[in-house]
């Protein structure tokens, strides 16, 4: 398995160190390519050589430049000039590519060969050096310029650079190329969302485009399995064996190798949604149970929670889409309680803060519904949004005063940093920061509720037949519902902790601004029965507290 590669100690990572010999150099470089193609375009616009003569120079210079960096590599092994001049010659030749496209109306595909061709043996060469910038630079140049020439021909940009991300694959494997891992990836998961995103559902070649997606998003879960054999195979050419760390970064690569998928599903329509979303949520929640590593089992989160995601958003609409969301955060959560990985808690807090943009106007502005199940669907969304936004809440404590308030608790954490292991918060600070969090869960509960409570008014007041005290009757149940959630923070805030004194002080704001609500807005707004039990009821309730609040906090007599 994957997981079973032993880490390898500090001593044996490759890291090319960023130099001022390396910094002086690439700045050189840069200076240089740009001298060349003034020297071009002064040369195209006096008309002292033809196209065919600049192309040749050209990709003359982009030789010599290799040449020089083979021989200064020859006689000084170790001399970073070497990276840099042959850095400079691929660069060159990917601009010697683009003359030909531009200049001599080379064929795109021909020129995207090429390109190919030239960033397999700038990788070939890193490798043989081990030279991570100069492979960063192969791929990196092959995957900026094929979409630059063939802007007119996405299936074939986008082939090339599903193909150059696969093909590869071999040279992330080195120990400790991160930074060229990125670079084989990032590109190609930007091009290709932006591609699918762009893309008309009625375009021929979507059928095509939503292919390459599914290929992309297949490269990271085929590189997982095939990079320890494979890699420890490698490392007989040269370098070192993939460490822990190796691994963990190709197993971040998930999330934007799956992205152009999520992008297809989200804006497709009818089963296409299904028949893209299903096999990828499938796929990344096998992974997720099989595999230990925290890194890959963070990644496997994210892309299950992108897959479902991408059905509800490209099939529903309205309240139906959001019920949906606050379900599937509730479940992510439900996760993260159950077996404590982060990653899980990271998705459904982002998932609460999109449904939060929906609760806000449902509270500021509430729309009556004219219909029975219109308004028992609105009742049931905002609840449902309610709580999954509470429960992100009260999860974002549970795990925050653990990182900020309690060193011991800090140092708990796993070096993945994917998997939380919990435990109680030690620290008074710890405390408090939770203690804050509780307050503001309970703060929002009082604020959302208002929109679910008016719309079960509303459906009541349907069905017996009088809707027009419906929004009356909204108003003085939602200023019960928070008196009451108050009165239970306040009665479990009992004691002389630091954690339960903010709680207390907190309850007792919220609660006057129940009361300050009651005589400003209520009294005013509210009539009849109504207005008597919203009284009532807050009296009631601040009776029963000060009640139990001098049984448990007096002291005894002595």
């Amino acid at each position: 398995m994957p997981t079973s590669v032993p880490p390898a100690p500090r001593a044996s990572r490759h890291r090319a160190a960023i130099s001022g010999a390396v910094v002086i150099g690439a700045v050189g470089a840069a200076v240089l390519l740009a001298g060349v193609v003034m020297l071009l375009v002064l040369a195209a616009q006096h008309g002292y050589f033809g196209p065919s003569a600049r192309v040749l120079a050209c990709g003359g210079l982009a030789v010599a430049l290799v040449i020089a960096g083979l021989l200064v590599r020859r006689r000084q092994h170790d001399n970073v000039g070497a990276v840099v001049l042959a850095g400079a010659g691929l660069a060159a030749g990917y601009l010697d590519i683009t003359a030909m496209t531009w200049l001599m109306d080379v064929p795109v595909r021909a020129a995207v060969v090429a390109a190919g061709l030239l960033a397999l043996a700038g990788l070939a060469l890193s490798w043989w050096w081990g030279a991570e910038l100069l492979g960063v630079i192969a791929p990196l140049g092959a995957l900026i310029l094929v979409p630059a020439v063939s802007a007119g021909d996405p299936l074939t940009s986008a082939t090339f650079l599903l193909l150059l991300t696969a093909v590869t694959m071999p040279a992330s494997w080195r120990d400790g190329w991160h930074l060229l891992l990125a670079c084989r990836v990032l590109p190609t998961a930007i091009y290709l969302s932006g591609l699918m995103g762009a893309m008309d559902t009625g375009d021929p070649r979507s059928d095509l485009l939503r292919t390459g997606a599914v290929v992309c998003a297949a490269i990271p879960f085929v590189d997982w399995w095939l990079l320890p054999p494979m890699a420890r195979r490698l490392s007989r050419l040269g370098g070192s064996g993939p460490t822990a760390r190796t691994v963990q970064a190709h197993g971040l690569t998930v999330v934007p190798l799956v992205l152009p998928l999520w992008v297809a599903a989200a804006t497709s329509q009818g089963w296409w949604a299904v028949v893209l979303a299903v096999p990828l949520a499938v796929v990344a929640a096998v992974h997720w149970y099989v595999v230990e590593e925290p890194a890959m089992v963070a990644g496997c989160t994210v892309a299950t929670a992108m897959a479902a995601l991408a059905v509800p958003i490209a099939a529903l609409n309205g309240d139906s889409m959001w019920i949906c969301l606050a379900v599937l955060c509730l479940a992510f959560l439900g996760i993260h309680r159950l077996t404590g990985q982060l990653a899980a808690m990271v998705v459904g807090c982002a998932i609460a803060a999109l449904l939060l943009v929906d609760a806000l106007p449902r509270v500021l502005g509430h729309y009556r519904s004219e219909s029975v199940s219109a308004a028992g669907l609105a009742a049931a969304t905002g609840l449902v949004e309610t709580a999954a936004i509470v429960a992100a809440l009260l999860a974002i404590g549970a795990v925050v005063p653990g990182r900020v308030g309690d060193p011991a608790a800090a140092g708990a954490m796993p070096s993945g940093g994917a998997v939380y292991s919990g435990g109680a918060v030690h620290s008074a600070g710890g405390a408090q920061v939770r203690a804050g969090w509780i307050v503001a869960a309970v703060a929002s509960a009082c604020l959302l509720l208002r929109a679910p409570v008016a719309d079960t008014t509303d459906a009541l007041a349907i069905l017996a037949g009088h809707p027009d005290g419906a929004p009356t009757v909204g108003r003085g149940l939602s200023t019960l519902c928070a008196a009451v959630i108050i009165t239970v923070l306040l009665m479990r805030s009992r004691g002389a902790g630091r954690d339960a004194a903010t709680r207390r002080v907190s309850g007792y704001v919220l609660m006057g601004l129940v009361v300050t609500k009651l005589f400003l807005h209520d009294l005013v707004n509210l009539d009849g029965v109504v207005r008597v039990i919203a009284f009532i009821g807050v009296g009631l309730l601040m009776l029963l507290l000060a009640t139990a609040y001098s049984r448990s906090i007096d002291p005894p007599a002595s």
